[in-house]
């Protein structure tokens, strides 16, 4: 572009600007993603902890879905009881968009992801299913590894450093929950994460 924009033409042009574009969005995602990850990994990051309505939480995160899912099915399953959490809303929004953003990822168009959310004791549980290919035994050992890929690529293959599942990992584990994944019946893959649950105050 620098030596011969002109030679290019509009549409070449266009299509270049946008790789470089596109490029640049993901390079500078990777390295926030690095930055929180070391902060929350040696405990320099605050969390800003409030109550707040996991339903709410969870439809905030859906409207910044930066990928384009009109090929997949997206289902949000809300609780039946009132849910309250003590969370970082801006990170658990992370936690959501990566964890959407893993199953578009890895699951053929037209597959259905469905969030669901429910109280288990005194932890919010919110769930993100899919029914695409499901992940492997031995892959689900060491899918929350950072730089880890469930296809064994190289790390730097292009769009799959794995560190999106990493940065969920750090921050449920600084909120004090935890999260995992397990099989989707009859087939597919399910993410669990838990917050701890607050108790709904009634006022007369």
């Amino acid at each position: 572009l620098l030596n011969s924009a002109s030679a290019l033409g509009e549409e070449k042009q266009k299509q270049l600007y946008k790789g470089i574009y596109d490029d640049s969005m993901w390079l500078i995602n990777l390295v926030e993603n690095l930055l929180s990850v070391t902060r929350l990994e040696d405990g320099t990051m605050n969390l800003n902890l409030q109550i707040e309505l996991v339903d709410e939480v969870i439809e905030g995160a859906l409207k910044h879905i930066s990928r384009d899912h009109s090929d997949y099915e997206l289902k949000f399953i809300h609780s039946e009881e009132l849910l309250l959490a003590k969370m970082d809303a801006k990170l658990i929004v992370q936690v959501i968009i990566n964890l959407v953003d893993n199953a578009i990822k890895y699951t053929p168009r037209g597959s259905e992801i469905r969030i669901s959310t429910f109280r288990k004791d005194n932890w919010a549980v919110i769930s993100v299913s899919d029914d695409g290919p499901g992940i492997s035994d031995e892959n689900k050992k060491q899918i929350f590894d950072m730089f880890y890929t469930g296809s064994n690529r190289v790390a730097d293959s292009r769009r799959s450093l794995g560190l999106g599942l990493s940065l969920c990992k750090s921050i449920i584990n600084a909120h004090g929950g935890s999260i995992s994944v397990s099989d989707n019946v009859p087939h597919g893959t399910v993410f669990t994460f838990t917050l701890p649950a607050e108790e709904v105050q009634l006022h007369e």
